[in-house]
């Protein structure tokens, strides 16, 4: 009785972390899409990158914890930045030939590729109401999106739109792998200090002007690395402690309904049935991933 209470005091709290985590991370969206004015993505990716990689190292600092530079031998660190950098230009090539709609509902093939990759390198099982809150959470992303799947005729903006979303499941799977025997401002600031690494070799080698971005967009970029970069991701890790990678992630598709709620306070949201069935589904399944294993253990 006792290791169920605790179990489930623990899982509680990982939700709990998630839920804050997207409170944080929503802003980000709103503030992405005034820096992205005069910042190519690339760069805008290299300063988010930089920027957290900081905001951790400070943290770090004052907690008085270490960073070991010989960890960056460590391949599963690449994996880490290599599948965060990759999933970003992916995301931005499919968001150039494709249309906002299509990419996105594409992209709720994410929470496919946790399920699969955490059962596959992680063994964490699926359990039976598991498969209804996948079923719920995807249906109601549909909504949310707009339902209108857009398909046009550019067989690599869709390659794209199918890989990057695989990119970033993969990134939390390995997180996930991390934090089990680190603390989570470590695998963090790897994250972020290889991924910023890589995507400006890439910008080196593609010939990416660092030209002609202002200092506005520099300040809205800073304040997204705060909140997403190094807050929502900083209590995102530690939740992967408490919960398994695939619940954490059907708790976080609760996240463009927050985003809807801020971008609200600044750009004009038309609230249709379609949004407001979307939202109710994907909550019921934020839901149904907290009290499962409470009620079945």
């Amino acid at each position: 009785m006792n290791s169920t209470k605790s179990f489930s005091k623990a899982q509680l709290w990982g939700v709990e972390l998630n839920l804050i985590s997207l409170l944080f991370s929503s802003i980000s969206p709103v503030l992405n899409k005034f820096s992205l004015t005069s910042l190519s993505p690339v760069i805008g990716g290299i300063f988010t990158s930089l920027f957290a990689a900081g905001f951790v190292l400070i943290t770090i600092i004052f907690r008085h914890q270490t960073i070991s530079w010989h960890s960056f031998a460590n391949p599963w660190l690449w994996l880490l930045g290599g599948t965060n950098a990759i999933g970003i230009i992916l995301q931005y090539v499919a968001l150039s030939l494709l249309s906002p709609i299509t990419v996105t509902l594409i992209a709720r093939m994410y929470l496919v590729y946790v399920f699969v990759l955490s059962y596959i390198f992680l063994r964490e099982k699926i359990e039976g109401l598991d498969y209804l809150a996948i079923v719920l959470c995807i249906i109601g992303s549909f909504l949310i999106s707009g339902g209108c799947l857009q398909l046009s005729d550019n067989g690599w903006g869709i390659i794209c739109a199918f890989i990057y979303p695989l990119m970033y499941a993969a990134n939390n799977i390995t997180a996930k792998h991390l934090v089990a025997d680190a603390h989570p401002n470590s695998v963090l600031f790897y994250n972020h200090s290889t991924s910023a690494i890589l995507l400006l070799i890439f910008a080196l080698a593609s010939g990416t002007s660092f030209k002609g971005f202002s200092s506005s967009a520099v300040a809205f970029n800073f304040g997204g690395a705060f909140f997403n970069g190094f807050l929502s991701l900083l209590l995102f890790y530690t939740s992967l402690k408490f919960i398994s990678a695939g619940k954490a992630n059907i708790v976080r598709a609760i996240g463009p309904v927050i985003v809807i709620i801020y971008s609200a306070f600044f750009f004009p949201v038309q609230v249709t049935h379609s949004l407001i069935l979307g939202a109710i589904l994907v909550l019921t399944a934020s839901v149904i991933v907290t009290f499962t294993k409470t009620l079945h253990r």
